[in-house]
C-alpha cells in the first residue's frame, strides 16, 4: 500500500504527526513550598498539539539540494511528515525554478515518518526517477540518492534517521 496518493486541488498538504498533548512541568513550582512541610508537587501544564505540531513543522529532517537543471544549486529543506514536491504553491517543496515538466501539483513525496526514523519517496506523477530507474512504489531513502523530476535532478541528504532524531534530542 502507498504511503502517499496525493492531494486533491485546493487541499492543503497534511500536518506532521504529533502527540495530541505533552506535559511541561512549571520550574517556578519548585520554590513553593506546602503549609504542612512537604515539598511541593510541580503541577503540570498541557501544551496544545498546535504547539508542538507548529515547531515540528520548523524543524529540518532532512534537504533536497537541485544539482542539475533550473535552480541548479538551491536547498530545499525536508521538515516531519509529507513533503510533496511540486512546482504549485502548495507544494511543501516547491520547484519553481522554471522547469514546466515538472507537475504543477504532487509530482512525488518524500515522507520522513518520526515512528520509524525513516524517509521514503513516493512517485506520484510518471516520470520520476530514482537514480536513473522509475520510481513505481514507495522507496527508503538512505542517503546520497539522485532523484529526478522534470528536467531537474536532486541529491537528497538526511539529517534525522536511526541516529537522531529531534523529537529524541535533548
Amino acid at each position: 500500500m502507498p504511503l502517499y496518493r496525493g492531494f486533491k486541488k485546493g487541499s492543503s498538504s497534511p500536518s506532521p504527526p504529533v502527540e495530541p498533548t505533552r506535559r511541561i512541568a512549571r520550574s517556578e513550582s519548585a520554590n513553593r513550598s506546602r503549609t504542612d512541610g512537604l515539598p511541593a508537587t510541580e503541577p503540570s501544564v498541557a501544551v496544545p498539539a498546535a504547539t508542538i505540531q507548529d515547531t515540528l513543522s520548523k524543524l529540518v529532517v532532512g534537504w533536497l539540494v537541485v544539482i542539475a537543471g533550473p535552480g541548479r544549486g538551491q536547498t530545499l529543506p525536508l521538515g516531519y511528515g509529507v513533503n510533496d514536491i511540486g512546482r504549485g504553491t502548495s507544494a511543501r517543496i516547491r520547484l519553481d525554478f522554471g522547469d514546466a515538466t515538472i507537475a504543477a501539483e504532487n509530482q512525488a513525496a518524500i515522507i520522513y515518518t518520526m515512528r520509524s526514523r525513516h524517509f521514503y519517496l513516493q512517485s506520484v506523477a510518471a516520470e520520476t526517477w530514482l537514480n536513473g530507474r522509475p520510481v513505481r512504489e514507495s522507496v527508503e531513502l538512505k542517503g546520497g540518492e539522485t532523484l529526478q523530476v522534470g528536467q531537474t535532478r536532486l541529491r537528497f541528504a538526511p539529517l534525522c534517521g536511526p541516529d537522531f532524531d529531534w523529537c529524541a534530542a535533548h
